[in-house]
């Protein structure tokens, strides 16, 4: 027979999920381990994911079950892409990279590198997690397929050129120089732009993919039922997550704040940009830019005789706004059609 529980528990155990997911980026070392097994199958994390597997295999073969409450079999697709996630980054990454990394890169080529792997191994965890739950899956191969790579990219681009043909002639109209900047990134160019667009890409589809569509999914069962709730509490609790995920607690207090206030924002507003889109690729290649602007891998303009550039703040607040002027008109256009 399922097993069924109230509502509250089901809430309860989503909500305590997230944040231990949240928290485990930051503090897997402290999962607990067996001494008689490797840390890959002998942590707690582990555990927990064995016993979500079998208690999701058991309810796929009970089937249906109706009666009160929701059935514990719901929720487990949501919490092993949150745990799978964790076990097999926290788990596999830095292993695998000391394995194939050569051991006299630099360290702005080891940063480089090992990130473009995290990039890649994101997507492959997407791929896997995709397993979990057909509807999600569905739901995100629709955000990706079709012309949505040309068009997200497309508009994305445009957003950035229109920002910047703005600035270039005001600045000229009060007589400032106006030059190009070339990038200036730690590392190899092309490895950095590489990696970035790589964990762009799968955070975009993990998070405002995956996680989104799951959460969209789950509403009515959670006691959601006005579209509007649904779509609100799913873009507020992929986005705390996504602020968790990216809190540096290595920085101090206060730049910790920022990261996290940032990183909650950032995650809100590419949330809603693909609620407006329906297109992962318009975030992915939003969050993409930013990310390259934040490491010095992208032209910028530099004003004046010292050619001093805007503040990577005050460039990613007017892309944004463009950006929105780009998603609203597109989704305008696509309510037309």
């Amino acid at each position: 027979m399922a097993l069924r529980i109230p509502r509250a528990l089901a809430w309860l155990l989503l909500i305590m999920a997230m944040f231990t997911a949240g928290l485990l980026r930051q503090f897997h070392d402290l999962t607990p381990t067996s001494p008689f097994l490797g840390p890959a199958v002998g942590s707690l994390l582990f555990a927990c994911v064995l016993f979500l597997v079998l208690v999701a295999i058991r309810e796929r073969q009970i089937g249906g079950a109706p009666g009160p409450g929701m059935r514990l079999g719901s929720l487990t697709p949501i919490l092993l892409m949150l745990l799978v996630e964790k076990w097999i980054s926290s788990g596999f990454y830095q292993p695998l990279f000391a394995l194939v990394a050569p051991a006299d890169l630099p360290d702005a080529a080891a940063d480089a590198w090992f990130r473009a792997m995290c990039g890649i191994g994101l997507l492959a965890i997407v791929l896997l997690s995709s397993r979990f739950s057909r509807p999600a899956a569905a739901w995100v191969r629709a955000r990706l397929a079709g012309g949505k790579a040309a068009s997200g990219i497309g508009s994305v681009a445009l957003a950035i050129a229109g920002i910047a043909l703005i600035l270039a002639p005001a600045a000229w109209a009060f007589g400032s120089s106006i030059s190009v900047l070339p990038p200036a990134a730690q590392g190899s160019l092309l490895i950095v732009l590489f990696g970035q667009a790589a964990i762009a890409l799968g955070e975009e589809t993990y998070y405002r993919g995956l996680l989104l569509a799951e959460l969209l999914r789950l509403g009515p069962r959670l006691g959601l039922h006005a579209p509007a709730a649904r779509r609100w509490v799913a873009l507020g609790l992929t986005s705390l997550l996504f602020g968790m995920e990216h809190l540096g607690l290595a920085s101090g207090g206060d730049d910790a704040a920022r990261q996290l206030v940032f990183a909650l924002a950032l995650g809100t507003l590419l949330g809603m940009v693909v609620l407006l889109t329906d297109n992962l690729w318009f975030a992915a290649s939003l969050h993409a830019w930013i990310n390259w602007l934040l490491l010095g891998a992208v032209p910028t303009l530099g004003f004046g005789p010292a050619k001093a550039a805007l503040p990577s703040g005050a460039s990613i607040s007017l892309v944004l706004i463009a950006a929105f002027v780009t998603a609203f008109v597109l989704q305008r256009r696509s309510a037309r059609r």
